[in-house]
């Protein structure tokens, strides 16, 4: 299990980029009216609107991982190829655990192929 993002709930996606890129130097990932997603540094913050995902800490996981420890839980798949599920911790707080295909190239392509169309 490795940290993968964090997802901060945003009511203006494009607003909220716009002040991480000007203020920070955010290099913009990935950006639609529901979710974006930045880069400062070697840490990832995803934009999420209240409809769309709750507030959370992601991690990225193996199979194995999904065997041992998510067996009961429900996983949904994305637009990405990934798939990924919200578990509540003690205090309510959201932890998405993500998954992506067993063929990491696949995932190195697509994230350049899907990340390449956004300026």
């Amino acid at each position: 299990m490795t940290f993968d993002h964090v997802a901060l709930v945003s009511k203006n996606i494009k607003r909220a980029i716009a002040w991480y890129v000007e203020r920070w130097d955010a290099k913009i990932l990935y950006q639609d009216e529901t979710w974006g997603l930045i880069e400062i540094g070697k840490t990832k913050i995803a934009f999420v609107t209240p409809s769309q995902h709750p507030a959370h800490v992601c991690f990225e996981i193996k199979e194995e991982f999904i065997h041992k420890n998510l067996t009961k839980e429900t996983f949904k798949g994305h637009r990405d190829g990934s798939s990924s599920c919200y578990v509540r911790d003690p205090d309510g707080n959201f932890l998405e655990f993500l998954y992506w295909p067993p063929n990491k190239k696949e995932k190195n392509e697509w994230i350049k192929r899907y990340y390449s169309n956004i300026t």
